[in-house]
């Protein structure tokens, strides 16, 4: 399948490498309660408030990252965009990430790096749904789960060589 995907400067290019999931244990995400999404596309677009607590489990730090992000068409991708404060130890910034979307089922979203590597693929059919993203020596593993039409959340652990990192993510439509 060829996707589309946008680059720094905004130009289209072709994607040609495919994002896969894989079966792993639930972080702390059951089914029960979880609330299935069969429009993916329709459910991710929007603007939503996020909040974001970080642990470097080796170094004992907590940290919090508060902002937004926006899912929305841009050309003929589809693109997400964060903003926040992020508060680490002493480290103050605001920063940025960038992914871009594709949907090529119902219920199904690719979801690449900004230059176009793929790194996961989101199926929340049933309102979870788990991914697995090698990167060289760090391994990237996600869970995913919609509270509702209008919140989802997201949990990551890292591990590799020199980081040990759990990312706890709460999506809030912005109404």
């Amino acid at each position: 399948m060829l996707r589309i995907g946008i680059t720094n400067g905004g130009e289209y290019r072709a994607l040609k490498s495919h994002c896969r999931a894989v079966n792993l244990p639930m972080n702390d995400f059951s089914q029960d309660g979880a609330w299935p999404v069969d429009d993916i596309c329709s459910f991710l677009q929007g603007s939503w408030t996020l909040s974001r607590r970080i642990s470097d489990v080796r170094q004992n730090m907590p940290g919090i990252m508060q902002g937004k992000a926006i899912i929305a068409t841009d050309g003929d991708g589809y693109v997400y965009r964060e903003e926040g404060k992020l508060s680490f130890g002493k480290y103050r910034e605001t920063v940025y990430r960038k992914y871009l979307y594709t949907f090529p089922a119902a219920h199904i979203a690719e979801v690449c790096f900004e230059d176009g590597r793929p790194f996961y693929r989101l199926d929340l059919r049933t309102g979870t749904s788990t991914v697995e993203h090698l990167c060289e020596n760090d391994t990237y593993r996600g869970s995913f789960w919609a509270d509702g039409p209008d919140g989802w959340r997201s949990s990551w652990t890292i591990n590799g060589p020199n980081k040990e990192l759990v990312l706890e993510s709460r999506y809030q439509r912005v109404t």
